[in-house]
């Protein structure tokens, strides 16, 4: 028969009861904690569509040799398409290209049938006195700047035009009247003939591109 009193006996006791005691308290700890799931993703990704861009419109811009019926300088006409084809350039959707060469109707409708998508501006300087018959009165004033847009393929006329910028005014702000028959004034209003068929012509294409001239 094993005595309490032997402190040996006493000693197993208490190691057995500690052990026991251990291992419920792991038990139980293992039976409160659930294991942990990552959600998953039911369904296709969606893919956000991208709308393709149109393609930019290439313009070939070339003017009219200047008639020896016109009292201006020839380097006039380099201005007019240097100026129209800088204001073409300011939208982003325009790719405008000169023709160094000047050309007439035939030559525009000619190079506009060879071409498969780029549109042949056609650029010219003309006179209301010449038009009338009247006596040429060397007024810059007089002056305008006409244009005409042929499709690629056909050769058709998709839109022309003129534009005529009369500065000449008195008065304060004004040009003076000395100033009205001077080459410098017909290079200014012959370059706002210039801008201003630009912008016709990006109209005619459905393109509006901001004015900061003022």
């Amino acid at each position: 028969m094993i005595s309490l009193r032997n402190p040996n006996v006493l000693l197993l006791i208490a190691i057995a009861f500690a052990c026991a005691t251990l291992a419920e308290a792991q038990s139980g700890r293992r039976s409160t904690s659930a294991p942990t799931t990552a959600p998953s993703v039911s369904g296709p990704k969606t893919v956000e569509k991208t709308t393709p861009k149109p393609p930019k419109i290439h313009l070939l811009v070339g003017i009219e040799q200047r008639s020896p019926f016109l009292n201006v300088p020839y380097y006039l006409s380099d201005t007019v398409m240097e100026n129209c084809v800088r204001r073409l350039a300011d939208s982003a959707d325009i790719i405008p290209n000169p023709i160094s060469q000047g050309m007439d109707r035939m030559d525009a409708v000619r190079r506009a049938k060879a071409e498969k998508e780029a549109f042949v501006v056609w650029l010219q300087i003309e006179s209301d006195v010449l038009d009338s018959g009247r006596e040429q009165k060397n007024g810059p004033d007089e002056l305008y700047v006409r244009y005409t847009i042929f499709e690629p393929v056909t050769g058709k006329v998709r839109q022309s035009g003129r534009t005529h910028q009369q500065i000449y005014r008195t008065g304060r702000g004004g040009v003076s009247t000395s100033n009205k028959n001077s080459s410098l004034y017909s290079e200014y209003a012959l370059k706002q003939a210039a801008r201003e068929a630009a912008e016709r012509i990006l109209e005619a294409f459905e393109i509006r591109v901001r004015d900061d001239r003022w």
